[in-house]
């Protein structure tokens, strides 16, 4: 994980409201984006008191976004991390691609959250069908340290074929 990622983590206490997140991860340097991944993994939940804050934070826009892909100490790689609008329209291009990528997201999610992390922000940062065929070698280790070896083929057998069609 990024230090971006792990101050994020840092901040989320179970106490402050995500404005107050949001706020200090600006004054560190950490864009929205990062926040992003973080809910879009599940590692970040928000509890229904503060569930009205999610428009309030979408609505920061990209003033947020690292000034270069990657940003400054972001060791994750594949380029920059995406908000959720700028993933929409990707999966809204290729939605091969995206049933690719939530396929991958769901079994690492479910097989290995922990030591799939990286891998995770790695394959929801994919822009590209190739940025993603060229993960799957790192997504079979994932999988199958905690999957029979069979189950991890078929799965990647499966991202293959959406990643073929069109």
């Amino acid at each position: 994980m990024s230090r971006r990622h792990r101050v994020l983590l840092l901040l989320v206490d179970g106490e402050r409201s995500l404005d107050e997140v949001v706020q200090l991860g600006r004054q560190v340097g950490v864009p929205r984006s990062y926040i992003d991944e973080l809910f879009a993994l599940g590692l970040i939940v928000i509890g229904p008191p503060v569930a009205q804050a999610i428009s309030e934070f979408a609505a920061f826009g990209p003033d947020l976004a690292p000034t270069r892909p990657g940003g400054v100490g972001d060791t994750i790689g594949l380029g920059g991390p995406m908000g959720n609008t700028e993933l929409a329209q990707l999966d809204a291009q290729d939605s091969s691609l995206a049933q690719a990528r939530v396929a991958v997201l769901q079994v690492l999610r479910a097989n290995a959250p922990v030591s799939g992390m990286v891998t995770m922000i790695r394959v929801r940062r994919v822009r590209s069908r190739a940025e993603l065929r060229a993960l799957l070698p790192e997504v079979q280790a994932r999988l199958s340290r905690s999957r029979p070896l069979v189950e991890a083929r078929q799965l990647m057998q499966r991202v293959e074929s959406l990643l073929a069609v069109g």
